[in-house]
C-alpha cells in the first residue's frame, strides 16, 4: 500500500488515509507506553534507556499544541519521568494507580488492606525463592523479571510461579499479568484502559485518540478504543491483539512520532 501521508512520510499501511485523519482531526490524543515502545528491553529495567531523539520528540509535540500528549505506563511514575528527563506531558505510572498530570498536584492510589496482605504474602515468598532478586516492588504490584533467561527457563518460572500463587491472588483482589520479561501480579480496580478513558473524559468528544503499546497490559488500552481511535500494537506480531494496526519495533515509533510531528504541523 502506498504511504498515506506523502513521499517523505513514515509509511503505515494498516489503517487506510492513518494519516489523513491524523492531520484533519480537530482534536488529538495520543498515550504511549514507555517499555519496548520509547525505548527498547533491557535486563535491568533502570537500564531502558529511549532511542535517541525520543526526548526530545515529545517535548517537540507538547510544545507544538497539536497534541495532549500522555505516557501510560506500568513503571512507577518517577522512573518514567527520571528516563524521559522530567518531560512536559502528563504520566500515569502502575497502570493506573499513579497520576502525574502536566498541571495538577500527583496523585497515588494504594492497594486496599485486602490487596496489601496478598501482595505482602507473595512478596515474602517471592523473595524467599532463589528468583527473589529479580522481584520488584511498585505501588500497587510486584513484577518477577525474567530477562537474562532462556526462553523455556523463563516460560517455566512464570508459569509456576502463577500456577503457585493463582487461587490466592484472586482471594485477595489481584490479578496475575505477563509482560514482556517477566510476569507481574497487581491490584485489581485500574488498568491502563481505565486510565485511558479517565484522560479521554476530559478531551472533546469529537478528539482522535491513538495509543501505543506492546505488553499485555496495553489490551485494556486498545479495547477501549474501539470507535473512539486506534490502537497500535509495536513488537510481536504473531500474538492476537485489539489493536488495529502494528509497528515493528522502537525504531518504528520514532519515525511514527517524526511523522506525527509532521503531518500536525500545519493544523
Amino acid at each position: 500500500m502506498t504511504n498515506n501521508f506523502g513521499d517523505d512520510g513514515f509509511p503505515f499501511a494498516d489503517i487506510p488515509d492513518f494519516w489523513r485523519q491524523v492531520r484533519n482531526a480537530t482534536s488529538r490524543f495520543l498515550g504511549l507506553d514507555y517499555d519496548g515502545t520509547l525505548a527498547p528491553f533491557a535486563i535491568e529495567p533502570i537500564h531502558a534507556h529511549p532511542l535517541p531523539g525520543v526526548a526530545d520528540l515529545l517535548r517537540n509535540l507538547a510544545a507544538s499544541g497539536t497534541t495532549e500528549i500522555a505516557i501510560i505506563s506500568g513503571r512507577p511514575a518517577h522512573e518514567v519521568a527520571a528516563l524521559l528527563a522530567d518531560p512536559p506531558l502528563t504520566i500515569v505510572g502502575s497502570h493506573g494507580f499513579e497520576w502525574w498530570p502536566l498541571n495538577g498536584d500527583r496523585q497515588t492510589h494504594r492497594p486496599t488492606q485486602v490487596q496489601q496482605r496478598g501482595l505482602d504474602t507473595i512478596h515474602d515468598a517471592l523473595m524467599r525463592c532463589r528468583y527473589g532478586q529479580k522481584v520488584e516492588t511498585k505501588v500497587a504490584s510486584i513484577a518477577m523479571h525474567t530477562g537474562g533467561m532462556t526462553p523455556k527457563a523463563a516460560a517455566v518460572l512464570e508459569r509456576e510461579t502463577v500456577a503457585k500463587w493463582g487461587f490466592w491472588a484472586m482471594q485477595h483482589e489481584l490479578e496475575w499479568r505477563m509482560f514482556n520479561g517477566g510476569v507481574e501480579v497487581r491490584c485489581q480496580g485500574r488498568n491502563k484502559g481505565d486510565a485511558l478513558v479517565k484522560l479521554l473524559g476530559s478531551q472533546p468528544k469529537d478528539t482522535l485518540a491513538v495509543h501505543l503499546g506492546g505488553d499485555d497490559t496495553d489490551e485494556d488500552a486498545f479495547a477501549v478504543l474501539r470507535g473512539r481511535g486506534f490502537g497500535i500494537k509495536v513488537g510481536d506480531f504473531g500474538k492476537a491483539t485489539a489493536a488495529q494496526a502494528h509497528l515493528a519495533d522502537c525504531s518504528a515509533v520514532v519515525g511514527f512520532l517524526q511523522t506525527w510531528l509532521k503531518a500536525t504541523a500545519s493544523t
